[in-house]
């Protein structure tokens, strides 16, 4: 009889579900909405979870007919807006009710450092909707930058570059700055044609936060074209994104120091859709090995770097985590 584990990766945009073996190879798959309960609250966020989940288990079932649900041991989720206990223990609460299996609840940044480095000392950078930077090592030491939300924080992600683009639009609407392209293309991909159905689009009860982050795309392909502020705000958002990894090596690598650890080879990897863009990617790559460089210099315990791709996305990563707390 085979063992099976169940990994669900839940965001601002939407969920995913994975079901994994032993191995952790990918027996089916499963998508529903958004699983941050800022966003959709806790009790639609726990039935975006299950909703998820019971996709991916259906889905394993019409691959491999021999497939059975009752031998999924654990689930795992790794969910956005959990790294408070007072949001996680909201969060598990809700999640007993959908979940009859032992299972275990991470943020989903460190679902996607299980995912990515199986253990191993590492950062990760999260560039999607929001932004986050993440890295633990063996020890068991574990920091966080940015991650602070919409209001408070997530720069350089895509919700910011979105925002930023909207600014900029406003700008050329009402004559500060000189109409672009960027304002054009921003007004295009709304489907609106002047200032005021934009103004009631944007604060109507019906706009979402992956809606704006959706303008990310618009500001990548302006500014591949050549388009001035296109330009900027992408640098900035590479600028932004690059600083949680120098912050965060560096938290570690004082860490190591202080309890005598050896050098450690630190791995960084990259995920979330603002790094389909291959200046983001290519950017954050390079600032974040040039952070490495000035961390050896200043004497902390590091052998060496690489940035590499990750060994298996989030949802596998939450259904380690599954599997790792039986």
């Amino acid at each position: 009889m085979s063992d099976y584990f169940l990994g669900i990766d839940g965001g601002g945009s939407k969920t995913r579900a994975v079901v994994v073996n032993a191995d952790y190879e990918v027996l089916g798959r499963g998508e529903a909405g958004a699983a941050n309960h800022f966003a959709v609250g806790v009790a639609t966020a726990a039935r975006n979870c299950a909703l998820a989940a019971q996709n991916a288990l259906e889905n394993a079932r019409e691959l491999d007919s021999s497939f059975e649900a009752a031998n999924v041991r654990s689930w795992g989720f790794g969910l956005a807006g959990v790294r408070r206990e007072a949001d996680a223990i909201r969060m598990r609460d809700a999640l007993s009710v959908v979940c009859i299996v032992p299972f275990a609840l991470e943020t989903d940044v460190v679902a996607a450092h299980a995912g990515a480095f199986a253990g191993a000392t590492g950062i990760v950078v999260s560039g999607g909707t929001g932004a986050i930077t993440f890295g633990a090592d063996e020890f068991g030491a574990r920091v966080y930058a940015d991650g602070w939300g919409p209001i408070l924080g997530d720069e350089g992600g895509g919700y910011w570059v979105g925002v930023e683009a909207l600014r900029a639009t406003c700008r050329a609407l009402d004559g500060r700055a000189h109409a672009t392209p960027l304002a054009i293309s921003v007004m295009e991909h709304l489907d609106v044609r002047e200032g005021d159905e934009l103004v009631q689009l944007i604060y109507s009860p019906n706009i979402t936060r992956d809606i704006i982050a959706s303008l990310a795309r618009v500001v990548s392909r302006c500014a591949e074209e050549g388009v001035s502020e296109a330009i900027e705000i992408r640098a900035r958002s590479a600028q932004a994104l690059s600083r949680g990894v120098r912050c965060v090596g560096k938290a570690l690598l004082q860490s190591r120091q202080e309890m005598g650890a050896p050098p450690v080879e630190m791995l960084i990897a990259l995920r979330g859709g603002l790094f389909e863009d291959d200046f983001l990617r290519g950017t954050v790559g390079f600032n974040a090995t040039e952070a490495m460089v000035e961390l050896k210099r200043d004497y902390l315990p590091i052998s060496g770097w690489r940035v590499v791709k990750a060994q298996h996305d989030a949802s596998v990563g939450a259904a380690i985590l599954g599997q790792l707390s039986l």
